[in-house]
């Protein structure tokens, strides 16, 4: 399959076109240059995106899939939290998110029975402390995947909220995500931490499944049970 994956530089993105393959997209060219098809691109620079997936259609030909798997956290309480913050993340995870699955819903993009899966989060089901805007963030990804199913149909969009992982996102906050931390969320998971090939599985699941679409499908262990 021919997939487009956008935050391929990193945790699930990386794990994803380590298994599947794809074009890897991403802000940092070195991290990229472990990848056999590769293009350094800033998704922050919203004004760009449509042009840039159709010069990498062009390049490496129509895609199967957008994997969407980019995202930001910023671990801050309400009071202290400032505009730009809130800025910062709505465009990583949530407008840049809408810009690409407008351009590769052109046709001239992608192929027919094409699939888009964005990563969201268990936050946007279960919003916690002090990141309320990553989880409403992650609630609008949530929406737009709904509606674009209906909106962009016969493409399927679908979505993957995770539960807590380790990944080089969440060691930025290490302090916060202490070993007890960890631990107390593995015993309320009832199977368990998932990893990172968890998701690679349910994302190969959804890609392949030619009737499932406007699906937000939970992998945390039963976390939120």
């Amino acid at each position: 399959m021919n997939n487009l994956i956008i935050g391929a530089s990193s945790g699930i993105g990386e794990a994803v076109t380590t298994r599947l393959g794809g074009v890897a997209v991403a802000r940092r060219e070195e991290r990229l240059k472990q990848f056999e098809k590769y293009e350094p691109f800033d998704i922050s620079n919203l004004d760009e995106i449509e042009e840039f997936v159709k010069r990498v259609a062009k390049k490496y030909g129509k895609f199967d899939n957008l994997i969407f798997c980019a995202g930001i956290q910023n671990i801050k309480p309400l009071k202290v939290t400032k505009a730009e913050d809130i800025l910062q993340i709505f465009t990583t995870n949530l407008i840049s998110a809408m810009l690409f699955a407008k351009a590769f819903s052109s046709k001239r993009v992608c192929n027919q029975n094409a699939s888009m899966v964005f990563i969201s989060s268990i936050a946007s089901l279960k919003p916690e402390s002090g990141i309320l805007a990553y989880s409403a963030s992650k609630a609008g990804l949530n929406n737009f995947i709904q509606g674009s199913a209906k909106e962009l149909a016969p493409l399927r969009v679908n979505g993957i909220a995770p539960g807590f992982l380790k990944t080089e996102m969440t060691e930025k906050f290490s302090s916060i995500y202490t070993d007890e931390f960890i631990e107390n969320m593995k015993k309320n998971s009832p199977l368990g931490l998932a990893n990172l090939e968890d998701i690679v599985d349910t994302i190969e699941f959804l890609i392949e499944s030619k009737h499932i679409t406007g699906e937000i499908i939970r992998v945390d262990g039963g976390a939120i049970l």
